[in-house]
Formats: structure tokens, C-alpha cells, sequence
């Protein structure tokens, strides 16, 4: 009869660790899976900030082919500061390269409603005055939350 008593009491005691583990499980994949959630609603929010547009008429692009030149000016449309370093120009399919980025205003914040100028070489293309290209434009923004916004767009431009 003694016996009985002392392994309900092991028992007990065994079924409360087992409650005690599970529930700390619980809690921290419950906080694993609030902080995924919030970083994820950052990047939305980010990305929802972060936004570009040409300026200027795009069918009035300038082009010189023996300086490997060619003109771009793009507006901050969004909320977010933009960065002027990463930028990513695409060419009718093909990567080029940002040779140059001034900001219009001569500030060296690229703040909303800013026209920044890209002097971009899409180097292993030929094009020639008159030609309509597919130009996509990829910006970011600088850091918000800690986390950078992400935002393309493409445009048909014809180049002069």
C-alpha cells in the first residue's frame, strides 16, 4: 500500500517535468515564429516604401555609342531614402554597368521626389539612334528597420 502512494508521486512529479519542457518548447518556437513574422512584416513595409520611376521622356533617351554612353534620369517615387551605390540596370535582357550616378539637386541624399542621373555602358550591346529599347531600372533603399526595400520597374525607351 505504501508502494502505491510513492510511484504516483514519481509519476506526478515525472508528468509536471514533462509539462515544464514541452511548455518551453512551446514558448520559444512561439517566439521564433513572432520574430519571423515581424521580420517578413518589415520587409513588406520596406519594399511598400521603395519605389522609382523615369523622368524625362522615354522616347528621348540619350545615346552616344562610341563613349558607350547612355542617359538615364530616375525619380525617388517612394517614401524611402534611396541608395545611389546599389543600382542594377538591365538592357534588353542583358546586366550593364552604372558608370556614373549624380543626384539633379547636387545633394548627396537621394530623398523622395529626387531625380538622380545614371550615366549607364551596356557593354556587348549594339544599339543605334532611332532603336526601342526594354531598360529595367532595380533601386533599394537605404535602411529602414534594418532592412533595405527592394523595387524594379521596366520601361520602352528609344534611344536618340
Amino acid at each position: 500500500m505504501a508502494d502505491g502512494g510513492t510511484s504516483e508521486l514519481i509519476m506526478l512529479i515525472t508528468g509536471l517535468l514533462v509539462a515544464g519542457i514541452v511548455t518551453t518548447l512551446l514558448v520559444a518556437s512561439w517566439g521564433g515564429l513572432a520574430n519571423s513574422m515581424d521580420a517578413a512584416q518589415n520587409q513588406i513595409e520596406a519594399d511598400s516604401k521603395t519605389k522609382a520611376s523615369l523622368a524625362g521622356d522615354p522616347m528621348q533617351v540619350s545615346w552616344n555609342q562610341s563613349s558607350c554612353h547612355l542617359t538615364l534620369y530616375i525619380q525617388n517615387t517612394g517614401t524611402l531614402e534611396l541608395t545611389t551605390v546599389e543600382l542594377g540596370v538591365i538592357i534588353n535582357g542583358t546586366a550593364s554597368t552604372v558608370n556614373q550616378t549624380r543626384l539633379l539637386s547636387n545633394t548627396s541624399v537621394w530623398i523622395a521626389g529626387e531625380v538622380a542621373e545614371l550615366y549607364i555602358c551596356p557593354a556587348g550591346i549594339t544599339m543605334s539612334a532611332g532603336q526601342e529599347i526594354i531598360v529595367t531600372i532595380l533601386v533599394r533603399s537605404e535602411h529602414y528597420k534594418g532592412i533595405s526595400g527592394q523595387y524594379s520597374f521596366s520601361e520602352v525607351v528609344r534611344l536618340v
